[in-house]
């Protein structure tokens, strides 16, 4: 893994120093630069693979062709062989010198051959253009701004954001789409004048102009209704070979690698595969919270049996002193309590290993999120019993144990969340306003009492249909607050983190699969169980456990004084985005037991946390 920076235009020696030294945490390794007629580069590098012959920016080509590269190339036997009888011969065995090769002899084709996570700057000094290029997933982020005829690009928005041309205030769509959703949900960004590169696309830059391509991107499933016509169990066999051939490429590695593993099934078929096809022994790391839910004693028998070392990073009160540090360290927050064991997990892991195959993806791919059957329900209601919705004021009376047959989650969140599926049934006909209400945190209603924000009164029609929300949350969720999480929380310490389940491949492959193979609306991810079945795996049938903090036994001692601190009445004054008054409330609520509430301040100090660390304007 690295950072990348540049710029187009003339040479600025000093703004180019700066964004290296903004990119540096991703690369620690070695760094270098390049400058050729309007194009200038800067690179830091974390050595995985070739370590003494990876340096970067790499030029091929006689000159010509120039790298500037973030990621990893799983297909590089497939690629390199393909190149070779192209009649390009690679002198390292580094994957960064198969792109320029690779664009030698293929051109734009390139992109969509190569299988990975990637994203990088290519300069052909020939034609005069420079392309950015993102994975087809979004797994390594590319932010970049326009100046003029001129672009400014890097692996971190900040570097971007230090161009004295690029405007740094505040996006307040940015602002009003993070404390809704908790993340970004577009490619847009806090600084206004810095955007996020969606996956699978290229920007093309010449003298002339600036265009944007697709070269990939994830298609919604056909084969939505629980249609028997596939064959149930070769489609089983294809995701099984495939998740496997993805572990086996993504081990290849010059440096110590390890998993994380917290003993369901997600992450035990990755370590399952990983201890299979690995030639030295592994490191399995698993985070303890210390409650009933806790995964210890499943993670260390699997680790036992797969012949790992197992390493349990356990959360400390005193590690709260670090959520300011996990917020600051990313380009934009997450306003999620697991950033702080996601930081804590990837910082014990980087004292022993450089690299890390985790589960992310899994529930996008396989229907895991408990919100997908609640969704799918209710929009067949909208489309044959909508009078349904009259009867929204008695379900805030009803028990949690009736309410859970048909809302599981929303309805166990206390007052607030039997208030929630209200909300969704009233919403009952509005599908955009249905989705919106089962990922929102904060509402439009609470946004307008709660902060200085404008709210949407419009929403497009969404499909509520399985595939049609599996699609949804790949091309939003997924990029802009999964794999962005666990990108930016495993670089901040030096740490380069895989996910075998992110594969376009494999994402293709399950356009093929029927419902039933997904979520048959008691059991989820369907398919990804039978694939660990067929390994005799335990926890094939063991439920889904979140990987989370307590927030209900910890809120009246961290949270509480986390909040303190990071929701002041000097903080809220200096931003003048929250209301005092909201908060207040929402401290109240909290202090009563409504997790909710709790999700919601959450959400805010984390927002009030990077606003202070990149003092914006």
């Amino acid at each position: 893994m690295c950072g990348i920076a540049g710029f187009t235009g003339n040479a600025r020696p000093d703004l180019m120093t700066r964004m290296i030294d903004a990119v540096v945490d991703r690369g620690p390794d070695g760094s270098g630069s390049y400058s050729s007629d309007r194009v200038h580069f800067g690179h830091t590098r974390l050595a995985i693979l070739d370590l003494a012959g990876g340096g970067q920016p790499m030029s091929r080509g006689n000159g010509n062709v120039t790298i500037c590269y973030n990621g990893e190339i799983y297909n590089y036997d497939e690629l390199r062989a393909e190149i070779e009888r192209a009649g390009y011969v690679p002198k390292t065995a580094c994957d960064t010198e198969l792109i320029p090769l690779g664009y030698l002899a293929f051109g734009e084709k390139l992109f969509d051959k190569l299988n990975g996570m990637f994203a990088f700057a290519l300069y052909d000094r020939t034609r005069q253009k420079l392309f950015l290029v993102r994975d087809q997933l979004g797994i390594k982020p590319l932010f970049f701004g326009t100046i003029g005829s001129d672009i400014v690009f890097s692996s971190s928005a900040r570097a971007v954001a230090l161009h004295p041309d690029i405007d740094r205030s505040l996006n307040s769509d940015a602002l009003r789409e993070f404390v809704q959703y908790r993340y970004i949900k577009s490619n847009i960004h806090f600084f206004r004048g810095v955007e996020s590169l969606p996956p699978g696309t290229f920007l093309e830059w010449s003298p002339t102009g600036v265009r944007r391509q697709r070269f990939w991107q994830p298609q919604r499933r056909q084969s939505a209704t629980d249609s028997r016509s596939a064959n149930e169990e070769s489609l089983v066999e294809g995701i099984n070979e495939l998740i496997e051939n993805s572990v086996r490429r993504q081990l290849r590695s010059d440096v110590p690698l390890g998993v994380f593993l917290s003993g369901g099934v997600d992450s035990s078929l990755i370590a399952h595969f990983a201890a299979r096809h690995s030639s030295t022994r592994l490191t399995a790391f698993t985070f303890s919270i210390g409650d009933a839910a806790d995964e210890v004693k499943s993670a260390r028998k699997a680790a036992q049996f797969h012949q790992m070392n197992h390493r349990t990073v356990r959360l400390q009160s005193a590690d709260f002193n670090d959520f300011p540090k996990a917020i600051a360290s990313m380009d934009s927050p997450v306003g999620d309590a697991i950033v702080l064991p996601t930081f804590k997990l990837c910082q014990a892991a980087s004292q022993e290993v450089k690299v890390v195959l985790t589960g992310e993806g899994a529930d996008e791919f396989f229907g895991g999120y408990v919100h997908f059957p609640v969704l799918r329900k209710l929009g067949v209601w909208s489309e044959r019993l909508p009078a349904l919705k009259l009867l929204s004021p008695i379900v805030r009376r009803l028990p949690v144990s009736l309410l859970d047959r048909m809302f599981t989650y929303q309805s166990s969140l206390g007052t607030l969340g039997r208030s929630r599926v209200a909300d969704m049934i009233r919403a009952i006909g509005d599908t955009g306003k249905l989705a919106a209400l089962a990922n929102q945190v904060i509402d439009d209603r609470d946004l307008a009492e709660g902060t200085n924000l404008a709210t949407v009164n419009s929403r497009p029609a969404e499909d509520l249909t399985l595939a049609g929300q599996m699609l949804t949350s790949t091309q939003t969720w997924l990029p802009n607050q999964i794999l962005h999480k666990m990108d930016q929380l495993s670089m901040a310490h030096g740490l380069e983190a895989r996910v075998p389940y992110v594969d376009h491949r494999l994402y293709d492959f399950l356009l093929q699969a029927p419902d039933s193979l997904f979520h048959d609306g008691k059991r989820d991810k369907i398919a990804l169980r039978g694939a660990a079945g067929r390994q005799n795996l335990a926890a094939s049938e063991r439920a889904k456990v979140a990987f989370h903090l307590p927030i209900e036994r910890m809120w009246h001692r961290e949270f509480n004084a986390l909040c303190d601190a990071w929701l002041s009445d000097e903080i809220i004054r200096k931003y003048q985005i929250i209301r005092r008054q909201f908060v207040r409330d929402c401290r109240k609520q909290a202090d009563a037991g409504e997790f909710m509430a709790a999700k919601k301040l959450i959400t805010l100090a984390s927002l009030n946390m990077w606003l202070e660390a990149n003092e914006i304007p």
